[in-house]
């Protein structure tokens, strides 16, 4: 870590002082510093990475410093080095205005249509599981995600078992691990066509769904990316995908057609358990 100007140190010192008299310190752990900045001494030791320390979650870099008045992994530290939630709520969604990261639904509503920004801070993400049931007790039956949006994270729909539609907008790149996983009663997704990825069981278990439109530039398909989607009829496998990972079309009871073409490697175990395939070999 930089040095830091003296009267930086002087006002962390205060501060974390103050910490330490409201929470006083084991035997074999205590706060130590001095020009570089605060560390966290464990015995022989030192904590790095994410440590909880009196109830309170803390960074230290690779050298044991403790980092502050920054954002690391999506969390904000602020200038005792403390994680600091700083969270608003507009039509029920709660927003991380110092991530533009949308991380939770309380609503009730059946239509959601996302804004581009909340409280003037573009939203351009969608956090890990933040429409999943476990955070949210809604009935989304359709939802619309502005352009300002780049990434959904990982199970961000999952187990949404009334989302009907979905379309995704073009800022979108990748569709993360599990995004889709479960939500049993879809049956429309747009997918954007500048897709690159569709991640592990990104869909895995939509039984509902009939037929996808796997857009031209994308490159991988994760395994069991769509195992059990038990009504899916017919897939065309662009050129551009190099790979189709492992189980990805598992227990497709009523996949009957599905076109390949030569330069894709096809990984083991794709098509088990859906009986009436036919893989056709394009050039």
């Amino acid at each position: 870590m930089k040095k830091l100007k003296l009267t930086k140190v002087i006002a962390s010192a205060l501060v974390v002082a103050s910490v330490l008299m409201l929470n006083p310190i084991g035997a074999n752990a205590e706060w130590k510093h001095n020009l570089a900045g605060w560390w966290y001494a464990e015995g022989d030791s030192w904590a790095t990475g994410w440590s909880q320390i009196d109830g309170k979650w803390y960074h230290f870099n690779s050298r044991g410093y403790m980092e502050h008045d920054k954002t690391i992994d999506g969390y904000y530290l602020d200038s005792s080095g403390a994680w600091k939630e700083v969270m608003t709520t507009s039509e029920n969604l709660k927003f991380d205005k110092l991530t533009g990261t949308i991380v939770g639904y309380s609503g009730v509503n059946t239509v959601v249509n996302i804004p581009s920004e909340i409280d003037g801070v573009s939203v351009t993400s969608i956090g890990i599981g933040a429409f999943s049931t476990d955070n949210s007790s809604a009935k989304i039956e359709s939802i619309t995600i502005p352009n300002s949006v780049t990434s959904i994270g990982e199970s961000a729909f999952e187990w949404d078992s009334n989302l009907k539609a979905i379309s995704i907008p073009e800022s979108v790149k990748e569709i993360e691990k599990a995004t889709f996983n479960g939500c049993n009663q879809l049956t429309s997704v747009t997918m954007p066509n500048g897709l690159t990825s569709i991640g592990q069981g990104a869909f895995s278990g939509c039984v509902s769904l009939t037929n996808i439109k796997i857009p031209d530039n994308v490159i991988d398909i994760g395994e069991v990316a769509f195992k059990g989607c038990q009504n899916l009829r017919s897939v065309d496998i662009p050129k551009s995908v190099q790979v189709v990972g492992w189980g990805a079309f598992q227990s497709c009871d009523k996949l009957t057609s599905i076109n390949i073409h030569r330069s894709t490697f096809v990984v083991k175990h794709v098509f088990d358990g859906s009986p009436n395939v036919k893989i056709t070999i394009v050039n």
